[in-house]
């Protein structure tokens, strides 16, 4: 039992320079391991293919709320394989949302129309470094309508809401020499630029600055 603690322990030092990013103004992006404190604000927890529940454990531990904060808003990115002892402390944190890719037996407040192997190539592109402010996309400043919605419901932000959007139609078959494969490949590149579950909860965030909810 020391050596699993010694062992928990030299991991949590490990991984515990990870720096903290900042998305966007107001609103820090953090993962297991990152520093934090008590006093942070609105925050991106991405908790993501997290499968270890003592891995995450420091970090919830945290960002519980102060008085410096209390108007701030948690937006915790989740996968199915994260674990259920997690999920049962994010409800105990106040004003915090949960936010997800489509999957069957798995529930968060706000559900992405994505498939997980996009969103597990878009956890990992964060993984491999690249900056998380890089993957929200051209338009992530924009608040759109689903959102705006949804924030004039979640006055409290409290209750779970599901909001899937339409899953997209099937791709037709491209027609014979209509497309050259450069500009095909360059899409294709472009759309794994952009990790839609950490962006919907920039989306969200946009929102209830708008309606002078934080």
């Amino acid at each position: 039992m020391n050596r699993l603690r010694l062992w928990i322990s030299l991991v949590g030092l490990m991984v515990g320079s990870l720096p903290a990013a900042e998305l966007i103004p107001g609103l820090a992006y953090l993962r297991p391991g990152a520093e934090v404190t008590s006093e942070t604000g609105s925050t991106v927890l991405d908790l993501r293919y997290v499968t270890d529940e003592a891995a995450a454990a420091p970090l919830l531990a945290a960002v519980q709320p102060g008085n410096a904060n209390e108007r701030r808003v948690i937006l915790a990115l989740l996968s199915p394989e994260t674990p259920a002892g997690v999920t049962s402390q994010l409800t105990r944190l106040p004003r915090c949302l949960t936010i997800g890719h489509a999957a069957p037996d798995f529930k968060t407040d706000i559900v992405v129309a994505i498939s997980a192997e996009a969103d597990r190539r878009a956890f990992d592109t964060l993984v491999a470094g690249t900056p998380p402010d890089k993957l929200l996309g051209e338009n992530a400043d924009k608040v759109r309508y689903d959102e705006s919605a949804l924030v004039r419901e979640h006055a409290g932000v409290a209750a779970p809401v599901d909001v899937t959007e339409s899953a997209p139609s099937a791709t037709p078959e491209p027609a014979a020499s209509t497309e050259s494969p450069t500009k095909s490949d360059a899409s294709v590149a472009a759309a794994a630029k952009v990790d839609a579950v950490l962006q919907r909860a920039v989306h969200i965030h946009r929102g209830l600055l708008i309606l002078k909810k934080l």
